[in-house]
């Protein structure tokens, strides 16, 4: 076991009575921003945190390191120092994984592969999950504040940014070292997240859009901050890995023939949902699951989909796939001069008001 699987076993409770919180019943008032009801829970099953207001999240690693404002390494020698007996820092250096040599892969041991007790799905949430602590550990920089910026700029208030837990990769040398420790490079290969050199993916994309089913990271989609530097397309989505639905637990609570919009880009979804709509996105207009119709078996499924020839053709497409099951469906078609949802409430509204779709 390495230092960092021994630190993330130390009870969050402990670490938060050492930092001097005030925890009563598992919840406390959140450190991270300014409030008078407590919002922040401890989950000590999992050693980890969730602010309801803030929506700041991680594990006992994370916030050590918020309080004490250190920087990962810091935090895991002094955390170690603290909690774990016998610690050296020759014991850290030791149980560092060795990156591995350049375009060559880690030797896989293939018999305990077959003995892990997780299931694949469960181990790249958990990765997922890390990348997400660690980047919003990060001290916040120019970066941040640019992609902050950007995505009030598209028309998202503070409560969607937070509702949707959006998040910004600000120091991407510091996650990339981050998760080469934690995890094998088969893993990080195999969770779409690190590419066949071992590259940290999301180099270009630093706005991160997270996919959450039920209650844990399924995906994750990266966006540039304006327009694409020569070579990059806007997005960035897991290597070889199929997409997902995006605010799929939505569907979980639909009523009978209640509207469901369903929109190309995960930004168009988020800015329906922010004006009181039920909306999931396909994350690009060629995907779609036929096993994915049944989610909407409830649903009166309207399709608002980018006003252009990719977006037109998936939805003559999926109407066909929807009609095939039975389900009732319709189409909303934007107008001419806007290409996306997103582009057409910016223009009319802003960020604070509603917009009647009929």
């Amino acid at each position: 076991m390495t230092v960092l699987d021994e630190l993330s076993q130390v009870s969050i409770l402990e670490v938060a009575q050492d930092l001097g919180l005030e925890v009563n019943r598992n919840r406390m008032v959140c450190p991270f921003h300014e409030e008078n009801t407590p919002s922040l829970v401890l989950y000590p099953h999992t050693n980890s945190f969730y602010c309801f207001g803030c929506a700041k999240t991680g594990n006992s690693i994370t916030l050590f390191s918020e309080i004490r404002q250190l920087s990962i390494k810091d935090t895991i020698q002094t955390m170690a120092q603290t909690y774990l007996s016998g610690y050296s820092p020759q014991q850290y250096q030791k149980s560092a994984k060795p990156l591995p040599a350049k375009n060559t892969l880690q030797t896989v041991d293939v018999k305990k592969l077959q003995e892990k007790e997780k299931p694949v799905e469960e181990i790249h949430s958990q990765i997922y999950e890390a990348f997400r602590d660690c980047c919003l550990q990060q001290p916040s920089n120019e970066l941040s504040k640019s992609g902050l910026e950007y995505i009030k700029s598209r028309g998202f208030t503070d409560k969607t940014i937070q509702d949707f837990r959006l998040f910004m990769v600000k120091d991407y040398a510091n996650v990339s070292w981050y998760l080469k420790q934690r995890f094998s490079t088969l893993d990080l290969q195999e969770s779409g997240l690190f590419n066949d050199k071992n590259n940290l993916i999301f180099y270009a994309h630093p706005l991160i859009i997270p996919y959450y089913r039920n209650g844990r990271i399924v995906y994750l989609q990266g966006r540039v901050l304006g327009p694409p530097p020569e070579g990059h397309g806007r997005y960035q989505f897991l290597y070889k890995h199929p997409l997902t639905l995006f605010n799929a637990d939505a569907l979980d609570k639909i009523k009978l023939d209640q509207d469901v919009y369903i929109t190309e880009g995960a930004f168009d979804c988020m800015r329906l949902v922010q004006a009181g709509k039920t909306a999931v996105s396909l994350g690009t207009a060629n995907v779609f699951k036929k096993d994915w119709a049944k989610l909407f078996k409830r649903a009166n499924v309207i399709f608002y989909l980018d006003n252009d020839k990719a977006g037109h053709k998936a939805a003559d497409e999926l109407e066909k796939i929807f009609s095939h099951f039975g389900l009732t469906c319709s189409r909303k078609q934007l107008p001419d001069e806007y290409k996306d949802v997103n582009d057409y409430y910016t223009d009319k509204l802003g960020s604070n008001e509603q917009l009647n779709l009929f």
